[in-house]
This record gives structure tokens, sequence and C-alpha cells, in this order.
């Protein structure tokens, strides 16, 4: 039909979009940190069919919304055999893919036919969304409008293709085309000559590729690359196990810095995160920060890094140890604009501007609390907790950068192994009284009882650390606590940045477990149990490591513990510890816990299991004063009670329950109390 005209079409377009994505390829390997993503492929696999085919996440979320995304996505799916189709018969007028003849053929065109139909209902949807809803956690942009625009009339210059086809060769394929025949019969009765049909196609079938080739091109250039890049990063997602950081090399010769400074000292996944983040705010409408007028935008921060990055594309990309050729030359002394500041390059091989406080302010990194809130709702599994963490190490390892409330912590811990600086020689004396195994007395028991620096040390977490010991007495548990000789986790330090600080913690832990040969580890701090069980393994600390509520249901269930029935008319609500919960998918077994006791109501919180508000301390916030915006400790407790009418609040974690009571207190609720499971239970 158009040799030639095609050809030359294809040349042109898809030369500039090679050059493109090999520039955009050549700055993923320009990336400096290294990170294999390349393991467990076959669950890789089905979990892109899961989370990027099903689009699971957003019809989970957002019915509606995410209902008429998948109708895009799964359209542009089907259809793009039609594309390679239409593209081919511009050589050959009968060119059809060898298995689309006969009965499948005839199925695919219907197929076609519903699913163009759904996508332009999608867009429809999403543009009178976009246009008269107009949801604040959206980025509205005109960009965006554009492209639902232009997904539109590529579905409608198909449909009057198809339409022109028909009535030239009088209904053929009618039954398994039912649009194009719609579009047939509007042709043919306004009496339509074979020519007008025949230029109706033509017209319609340049503007249709022409669009494709543009839009091709147009996507790495915009927010709508995720087009391109969001099924690879779906694939790339971080799997099992989640809760844990990246280790860092502190014993490498060869290293000058640690932790992230300039923008090439990400991996090649975190520069894919950047370029497939699609503005659309469920990271932000998750965040407690940023829901408590934190500066912290997990969005904003995303897009921060992304323009930098390509700014500074060319410069990072020259920085290779073999550059690569097609990336062309950087002008000297060009200007950038980033946000406020404004910088010069230093052209090939230039300096790159330290990201902290250019790009990005200090108290935005400070203000995360490390829930991974918004890495759960994000559709496309952007991982915002990582790069966060490795920006503080450099500021807290390389620049001592660090609030004094935090080094307080961190100082507290190097001389005493807690963040209280109290004397580690009493972190055993909470059970004195109670009859409680040392190991350095009786290692011959089955469970080693972890209990954490605030079991030890805080007088409201001691009174759980010995309910629960009452329970596991009643339930004739063998266990022993190591006393004085267990130490913090780090799971603070490591957050906070001190990687240097917690691996040490880390060895010394695990040696002192080996030595007493320990497999079974409980605990009852969320913090520990994730800093053990995902973390430890890095220095060779592989144990079965349990969460006291675990092993309280289990018990439950065996009938080895008993609720009584003195809460008897009592209403009582739980809320997720994030490090329990998101983290380690840990939801029923607490709610187990509660709806055995006798007597009493359980009432869910609206924001519960994956969507539940941080109570504000993790990540090390938990040593840090709160000076900007309200408090999250206090939203979390409005959520609480504008959802439920809860007497007592149950939690899982001494974090949370610090937290939570000092919110009960600080809004004078004199009716509600808060409490662990482990002293619901007893």
């Amino acid at each position: 039909m158009y040799p030639i005209t095609m050809a030359i079409l294809l040349f042109c377009f898809l030369g500039f979009f090679s050059y493109t994505a090999y520039n955009r390829i050549s700055l993923l390997l320009a990336a400096k940190g290294r990170d294999n993503r390349f393991d467990h492929l076959f669950q890789r696999f089905t979990g892109t069919i899961e989370y990027a085919g099903g689009q699971i996440r957003l019809l989970l979320r957002e019915p509606l919304w995410g209902l008429m995304h998948a109708f895009i996505f799964w359209g542009f799916l089907v259809v793009a055999i039609r594309t390679i189709t239409l593209f081919g018969i511009a050589f050959s007028p009968n060119f059809n893919l060898p298995f689309m003849n006969g009965v499948f053929g005839n199925i695919y065109a219907l197929s076609k036919d519903i699913f163009q139909v759904l996508v332009t209902v999608g867009v429809i949807v999403l543009l009178i969304r976009r246009i008269f809803i107009k949801p604040k956690r959206l980025t509205l942009s005109w960009e965006a409008n554009l492209i639902l625009i232009a997904i539109a009339i590529l579905m409608i210059t198909d449909f009057l293709m198809e339409g022109a086809q028909i009535a030239v060769r009088e209904g053929v394929h009618s039954f398994w085309t039912p649009v194009g025949v719609w579009f047939a019969a509007i042709f043919s009765s306004i009496k339509l000559s074979s020519k007008s049909l025949n230029s109706i196609f033509t017209i319609n079938y340049f503007i249709h590729t022409i669009g494709i080739l543009i839009f091709l091109n147009y996507l790495p250039y915009g927010k709508h690359f995720h087009i391109i890049t969001a099924i690879p990063n779906v694939f790339f997602r971080k799997l099992t196990p989640y809760g844990a950081l990246s280790k860092m090399d502190l014993e490498d010769e060869k290293a000058t810095t640690f932790g992230v400074e300039k923008i090439n000292e990400f991996n090649w996944k975190q520069f894919l995160d950047l370029y497939t983040c699609t503005e659309c705010g469920r990271c932000e409408d998750q965040c407690p920060a940023y829901a408590t007028d934190k500066p912290l935008s997990p969005k904003k921060f995303a897009i921060a890094l992304r323009d930098y990055l390509y700014k500074n594309s060319k410069n990072i990309v020259a920085k290779m140890v073999f550059p690569l050729p097609l990336v062309g030359r950087v002008r000297e002394g060009k200007e950038l604009n980033v946000g406020k500041d404004q910088h010069k390059e230093e052209g090939i091989g230039g300096d790159l501007l330290a990201l902290v406080p250019k790009i990005i302010d200090p108290e935005i990194l400070w203000s995360c609390t490390t829930c991974r809130a918004c890495e759960v709702a994000c559709p496309i599994f952007i991982e915002y907790v990582d790069k966060i963490v490795d920006m503080r190490r450099n500021l807290v390892l390389m620049k001592g950068e660090i609030s004094q409330q935090a080094q307080t912590a961190l100082k507290n811990i190097e001389t005493n192994s807690n963040p209280w600086g109290i004397g580690f020689s009493t972190r055993g004396d909470w059970a004195k009284d109670l009859g409680v195994a040392l190991l350095s007395e009786n290692k011959d028991v089955e469970y080693l009882y972890f209990v954490g620096c605030a079991g030890s040390f805080d007088e409201r977490a001691k009174k759980v650390s010995r309910a629960f010991v009452h329970l596991l007495k009643q339930a004739n548990i063998s266990f022993g606590i190591l006393g004085a000789e267990e130490k913090c986790t780090g799971d603070s330090a490591r957050r906070i940045g001190n990687e240097y600080l917690f691996q040490m913690l880390a060895k010394e832990n695990i040696e002192t477990f080996n030595r007493y040969g320990i497999k079974k580890i409980i605990t009852t701090c969320p913090h520990c149990y994730n800093t053990i069980k995902n973390e430890y393994p890095q220095f060779g600390g592989h144990y079965d490591v349990i969460h006291h509520t675990e092993l309280l249901s289990k018990l439950v269930k065996q009938g080895k513990i008993k609720a009584g029935d003195s809460l008897k008319g009592k209403t009582i609500t739980y809320h997720d510890s994030c490090y329990l919960g998101r983290y380690n998918k840990i939801y029923n077994q607490p709610r187990e816990i509660i709806n055995s006791i006798d007597g009493i109501e359980f009432k869910e919180i609206n924001l519960s299991h994956d969507t539940g508000r941080c109570c504000g301390a993790g990540g090390g916030r938990m040593w840090m004063e709160e000076n900007i915006g309200t408090r999250i400790n206090h939203k979390r407790l409005e959520d609480i009670t504008t959802s439920t009418d809860a007497e007592i609040i149950a939690t899982a974690c001494p974090f949370c329950l610090t937290m939570l009571s000092d919110a009960v207190k600080d809004k004078s609720l004199e009716g509600v109390k808060t409490c662990d499971v482990a002293e619901l239970l007893e």
C-alpha cells in the first residue's frame, strides 16, 4: 500500500526512539550502586502477571478508577496485535500474522472491538475525573489530558478504518466486528462512495500509525514513561525479605564515601524507580508525614530526584568507566534550573551537586518514619525508604549531620546498648521476681525470649514483658532470656543512618546467639522481630524468629492458654504496627487473640491492615521530637476515635504502645485505655 512512506516513517521515528532508549539504558548502567534483582525469576514472573497484568493493587484499593486504568492497560495489550498488523499492511495489503486466520482470528477481532470500547470508556471517565473531580493527590497537567485524548483518537481512528473496510467489502466479518459494522452502517446510510471510503481509511490509517509513533517517542520525556518501564519495575520489585535494608560493605578499601551523596550513587533499580513514577500521588495519600504537614511527600521526593537525574544524565554517563559513544557532549557552562537553585554543570566529567540540601531538604529525609505505606500503596512498586535511608547514611556517617536527640540515642546505644542510656547491667532486672531462666545459668531451653530495649527498660513496656512471661509459664513453654548479655538489635541505629553501629550490634548479638546454640527466638517488639528475622541473615545469623502474637495465637488455638471474661462487654480495636503488618504480613494473629477473649466486641479501624497509619515512631523517629506540623500519633488516635468507639486500643508493639498512650494522655481521653494484646490475654 504505502511501503516507501511507511519505511521512511519507521526509520525516522524508530531511529529516534532507539537513540532515546539507548540514552536511558546508558543512564541505568551509569549508576554506581549495584543491586541483584535477577533472583527468584519464577516468583518475579508470576508476580508481574498478578500485579502488572492483573492490576491488583489498583483494583483492590480503588475499584472504579482502578478498573478504568485496567481497561486501558488490557486494551493496549489486546490492540498490540492489531497495531503490528496495521504497520504490516503498509508493505503488503493482505498482511496478517500467521495465527490470526480462521476461528482464532475472528475471536480476536471481536475481543479487539470489545476492549477498544472499554479503553474509550476508561479514557472518558478518567478525563472527567481529571477535569472536573480533580483529586488533590493527582498531579493535574495538560500532558496527562493530552495523552488520554491521544489514546481516544487512536481508538476512534481504528473504528473508522474498520468501518470503512467493512463498508467497502459489504459486511465481511460483520459478526465479529460489531463496532466496525456500526460505523459501516453510518457510512452506508449517507451513501459514501468506495473512493470516499478508501480516503477515510487512508486518512485515519496515517493519523493512527503516525500517532502511535509520535506517542512512542514522547513517552520517555514525560511521566508516561511508566507505560514502558512499569512492567520491568514490577518484575524487578523487592522480594523477601521485604523488611531488610541493604547491607553496606564497611570494609571496602576502595570506597571513598558511604551512603548516597550524589545522584549517580543510587543503584540502577533506584534509577528505574525514578523513571517509572506516574505522579499519581497514592504514596502521598498514605504518607503519615505528609498527612501531618511535614515536608515529606514521597511523590515530590521522587519527582525532584528524577528531574535532577534527567538534567544531569549526560554528565552522569560521562563518568562511566567505559562511556557510551552515542550520548552527546555536555555544553560547557550549561545552566540548569533545579527547584529554586541554579548551578552550572562542569562539563563532561564535572562534579555533581550533593543532593542534600540543594535538591532534597534534610527535613524531608528526617520526616520519614520508614513505615513503607507509600510503597505498599504504589501500584508499580517504587521503593522510597531505601533511598531515604541511603541518603541518611551519608549525612550521618560522612558528615555527622544529625539532630541532637538522635545523636543522644545513638550515643546511649553505643555505650549502654539501649537508647535510654540506662546501665546495661540492669537489663534483666524486670524479671528478677518471675523465676525466668538466664541462658548463662541454663541454656537447655526451647526458646530465647529476646526482650528488647523497650521491654527491658521502659516502665510501660516492662508490664508487657511480665504479662507475656506469665502466659508462657501458663502454657508450660520452655524459655530463657539473656539478661545483661542482650544488646539492642540496632534497628533504630540502622534506620537513622548509623550503619556502622548497627553492624557492630548485629555481630555481637549473633555471636551471643551462636555461643548458646540458639535456634528459636521470640520477640514482643516488631522492630526486633524484623531486624533479627530479616536483617541478621546478612551477617550469617539464621534463626527461627517468632513474634509473640504468632506464638500466643497458636497457644490459644491449642487450648494451652484460655482467656477469662474480665473484659466482658468491652469494645476493643487493634492498631497495626508497620513493622509487624506491612513489613512482615502479620495481621490475623493479633486479631485472633483479641477475638478469643470472651464477651468483647471487636471493631476495626477504617485505616487498618496495609492501609493502617503509622504511629510515628519508626525509622528512629521514636527518639526525635516532632517540631513540624501536627503529631503523627495524634493523627493516628484521631483515625481510631473517629472510626470506632473502642474503650481499649490494643497494640502488639512497644513503640506503638508508647505513642498511642502518649496521644491518649495528650488528648485527655480518660475513658480510653491502651494495652498490648499479651496484657489483654493475661
